[in-house]
């Protein structure tokens, strides 16, 4: 094997670990929390975009509709969404959440915060600026690599 391939290999390791770690993570908050890793998600999209359709929500959180739609199933009946048809498209159906859903996802902004800050402990504030300009330049490589390039320059 090459000298330099083998210096590369390890980053590859390294972002599939820490993604790994991250999502472990979450999804031990998300259990003590009655909820599963996707449905902690789903809150967090539902949250950011206020008003969103389950196709678009189950292309954020990397999911199939109908999974998705069993997700929102879960959620509604814990009363953390409810669901109301799209103004413009009455086979659509959108979601908000609930002011317990609201409440959920402050908590988990806060426990999200608490693992960000307790993963970059002992990182300077130069080391911490490295990592993110190196894997947003890794991140925009790869996008540049796939078809989600042609959809990107697409919506520019």
């Amino acid at each position: 094997m090459h000298p330099d391939v083998q210096k590369e290999r390890p980053i590859g390791y390294l972002i599939h670990d820490v993604a790994r770690l991250y999502r472990r993570r979450f999804e031990e908050e998300a259990r003590a929390h009655g909820l599963t890793l996707a449905q902690w998600k789903a809150l967090g999209t539902i949250h950011w975009k206020e008003a969103v359709t389950q196709v678009a929500l189950a292309s954020a959180i990397d999911a199939d509709p109908m999974t998705v739609s069993g997700i929102l199933d879960r959620l509604e009946k814990r009363g953390l969404i409810e669901r109301y048809a799209h103004p413009e498209d009455s086979r659509a159906k959108l979601s908000r959440l609930t002011e317990a859903g609201v409440a959920l996802v402050g908590e988990a902004r806060h426990v999200g915060a608490e693992l960000y800050r307790n993963s970059l402990v002992g990182l300077s504030e130069a080391e911490r600026q490295a990592v993110i300009a190196g894997l947003s330049r890794i991140r925009e490589n790869l996008v540049n690599l796939g078809p989600e390039a042609d959809q990107e320059k697409e919506a520019v």
